[in-house]
């Protein structure tokens, strides 16, 4: 069996932290034969903290499905927005001071503005933020827009230059941008084909819009929290409680331990 997690409100709490028990549930999986993996829309250097915290070293995605890496750290997937495509996004909003956005590119935010408080948590979770120059030609894991709203018609502009690339939604004021072709189904559907593991065979936890995929692709889909967004909950066959009360936990021990 492939038991596959998503972190953030779903084996992570609001506040950033692991519940212990959790972690202990997922490692007692692991210890019974199971094969555990993460994916999430965190970046690696957010990542790796909590892949150290339950054991996993290999099977893992990050930056919501687009970099995907295997077994000794192959990589097994890197799909990045091009530089001709993060200037195009980007050119309208340059100087646009109600519209705030960053450039990802490994551990690096390159940003309109460094001092704009919404990029505080990078320094927190020890990453760069430079500001952006926009005469140079960056590729990107991922661009995060920042805006009352999500901005004046956004998404709308980068489905009209490309339409094939995926944009996620977070609450009202945060819109993110990722390659073509990399979600989190289609990268937990590559790591099952390395393990050998059929989808039927495969159990998914998540809570998000960029859960969607994973919880529809797997054999079981268990939507996480009260408040898991409604097409996670659509897309998934069961139902956990939040981390704060242990839910997954709770679930595993139920069904798996």
């Amino acid at each position: 069996m492939l038991l596959a997690f998503d972190l953030d409100k779903t084996l992570v709490t609001a506040d950033y932290d692991l519940p212990r028990p959790i972690a202990k549930a997922v490692h007692a999986a692991r210890d019974q034969g199971h094969q555990i993996s993460v994916l999430t829309g965190r970046p690696l250097a957010a990542t790796t903290p909590y892949l150290d915290l339950l054991g996993v070293d290999a099977y893992y995605s990050v930056n919501h499905g687009s970099y995907v890496v295997g077994v000794e750290r192959q990589v097994l997937r890197r799909a990045a927005l091009d530089a001709e495509q993060t200037a195009a996004i980007l050119k309208p909003y340059l100087d646009h001071h109600a519209v705030e956005y960053s450039l990802i590119a490994d551990d690096t935010l390159y940003v309109r503005d460094p001092d704009d408080e919404r990029w505080n948590w990078a320094h927190i979770a020890n990453r760069t933020v430079q500001k952006h120059d926009a005469d140079a030609e960056l590729a990107a894991d991922k661009l995060v827009f920042a805006a009352a709203g999500r901005g004046p018609g956004i998404a709308e502009h980068v489905t009209s230059l490309y339409p094939d690339l995926i944009l996620y939604p977070w609450e009202e004021d945060y819109l993110e941008v990722t390659a073509a072709k990399s979600d989190k189904g289609s990268a937990l559907a590559l790591i099952a084909a390395e393990l050998n593991i059929g989808k039927e065979n495969v159990i998914a936890f998540g809570d998000g819009p960029n859960d969607v995929t994973m919880l529809r692709w797997a054999g079981r889909g268990v939507a996480v929290g009260e408040r898991a967004h409604p097409d996670a909950v659509a897309a998934a066959s069961e139902r956990a409680a939040a981390p704060e009360e242990l839910g997954v936990k709770d679930w595993l021990e139920r069904n798996v331990l």
